[in-house]
C-alpha cells in the first residue's frame, strides 16, 4: 500500500478502488503526454503511432513496475475450510503468523489501516510458538487493539495454513467463513472482510 492508495482509502473508497484508480490516472497522464507531444511529428506515420502508443502506456507501465497488480487484487481467491480448530464466537479476523517471518511483519500496516477504518473489527493474531518462548519479533509490534494467541500445535493449524504464512482466516461462531493464504490475499479479500464486519 503506497501513499497514493492510502490517500484514496482515507477518502473512504474501497481497497480495490484505491488500488485501481492510480492506474486509471496513469493512463490519463499518458493521454496528456500524447496530447503534449503531438506537435513533434516524425517523418513516418507508423513511427508517430508507435510514439503515441509508448507515451500512452509509459506512465501506466512505470507505476505497474513499482506497484504491481496481483491476482488477489482482481479475483477473490478465498476458500471455505473445515477444521477442529477452536476460534472465537464473535466475528473475527484471525491471522496466523510466524514470529520472525518478514511477510508476516508486512501484515501490521494493513491491520492498522483496517482498524482505523473499522474500529469495532475484532482481530486476533495467532503466533506459532513454543510454550516457554518469550514474545519477540512480530509479537512486540502487533497493535494493542489486536488480541494475541500463541499456538504450539503446529499440526492442528497446518490443516488451515498448509504451511503458508501469513494466513488470514475470517470466522464466526467458532467456524471458518473464509481462508486466504498469503499468495491469495489482496484488495478483493480486504473488501470482503470489511463488508463482513
Amino acid at each position: 500500500m503506497n501513499a497514493i492508495e492510502k490517500l484514496f482509502l482515507n477518502f473512504g473508497l474501497s481497497w480495490s478502488m484505491s488500488k485501481f484508480i492510480p492506474f486509471l490516472l496513469s493512463l490519463i497522464l499518458g493521454l496528456f503526454l500524447v496530447y503534449f507531444f503531438r506537435r513533434f511529428k516524425l517523418h513516418f506515420k507508423g513511427l508517430n503511432y508507435a510514439k503515441n502508443g509508448i507515451l500512452l502506456v509509459f506512465p501506466f507501465f512505470l507505476y505497474f513496475i513499482f506497484y504491481p497488480i496481483y491476482e488477489g487484487d482482481v479475483i477473490n481467491l478465498g476458500v471455505k475450510n473445515t477444521t477442529k480448530y477452536k476460534f472465537p464466537l464473535k466475528k473475527t479476523l484471525n491471522i496466523f503468523v510466524l514470529p520472525e517471518c518478514p511477510f508476516c511483519m508486512e501484515t501490521i500496516p494493513t491491520v492498522k489501516l483496517l482498524q482505523k477504518r473499522n474500529p469495532k473489527m475484532k482481530i486476533n493474531y495467532i503466533i506459532m510458538s513454543s510454550k516457554n518462548m518469550r514474545p519477540f519479533g512480530i509479537a512486540l509490534k502487533i497493535p494493542r487493539e489486536c488480541n494475541i494467541h500463541f499456538e504450539t500445535d503446529v499440526l492442528k493449524s497446518a490443516q488451515i495454513t498448509h504451511g503458508g504464512f501469513p494466513c488470514y482466516v475470517l470466522t464466526k461462531n467458532t467456524r471458518i467463513v473464509k481462508v486466504w493464504r498469503t499468495e491469495h490475499f489482496g484488495t478483493k479479500a480486504l473488501d470482503e472482510i470489511e463488508d463482513y464486519f
